[in-house]
């Protein structure tokens, strides 16, 4: 997907994506060549900059309990661990449809600037996007990531 799809074609992948069961342990991050800036996307040359550089600063995302046994999603940068989110079941806020969703506020000293939504593509494969936070389903910010 980070090289041989385009920026439309990641978007499409996510939109016909089951939400299927939730990823659990670690599973390898790749932020794919797609970004959007209030819903627009930036061009596939741009977004593919952003993104490698971006892929240098964390590798992988933890699917484990965390406060309270609740299901948690941490992300894994270079310098450690993050605060993480939990891992919730619901609707999407991108289409509606069911998918997996992490709120990254915590991060952010309660800013709702990450927040993940996760679907599965093929068994070991999901597809995800960072929508930024906010309540608004229109004009969000953010980008696409496959996790194996």
């Amino acid at each position: 997907m980070r090289h041989g799809c385009s920026s439309e074609q990641i978007m499409d992948l996510y939109l016909q994506a089951s939400a299927g069961q939730a990823p659990a342990g670690t599973k390898t991050i790749v932020l794919l060549p797609v970004f959007e800036v209030r819903g627009k996307p930036i061009s596939y040359g741009t977004a593919k900059a952003l993104t490698t550089t971006q892929n240098l600063l964390g590798d992988s995302l933890t699917f484990t309990a965390g406060p309270n046994n609740t299901p948690w999603v941490y992300k894994d940068y270079i310098w450690g661990r993050d605060a993480g989110g939990e891992l919730v079941f619901g609707d999407s806020r991108i289409d509606g449809r069911p998918a997996w969703s992490a709120d990254f506020s915590r991060d952010f000293g309660g800013r709702p600037i990450s927040l993940h939504e996760y679907r599965k593509l093929t068994d070991d494969v999901w597809i995800g996007r960072d929508i930024g936070g906010g309540q608004s389903t229109n004009g969000h910010t953010g980008g696409a990531f496959a996790l194996y």
